[in-house]
């Protein structure tokens, strides 16, 4: 491998990683709201308890950062759970009345 071709395999690498992690954040943002609906009180579900994560980021942990493809902290994972939560239990309680 040249290093010309070690640059190009590393952006291609980069942008892989940039997709995998927007899904990444996408999934965990839905399961989380998920979750969220589900541990609400207000959401008739019956007696099985939700298990959720062990920790729920504010933005994208640092160690998922990379200083040329992430580097920010992206989204604000708690306030889109909080809303895509609401979406689900809104469309429950909607539907069960």
């Amino acid at each position: 491998m040249t290093p010309a071709e070690l640059l190009e395999s590393h952006a291609e690498a980069g942008a892989r990683y940039q997709t995998a992690l927007a899904e990444l954040e996408a999934a965990f943002i839905n399961l989380a709201a998920h979750d969220r609906a589900l541990e609400n009180q207000n959401v008739p579900v019956g007696p099985t308890p939700v298990r959720g994560f062990f920790g729920h980021p504010d933005s994208r942990p640092w160690p998922l950062r990379h200083a040329e493809f992430a580097a920010t902290g992206g989204l604000n994972w708690q306030d889109e759970t909080r809303a895509r939560g609401n979406e689900l239990i809104n469309s429950v309680v909607a539907a069960s009345v």
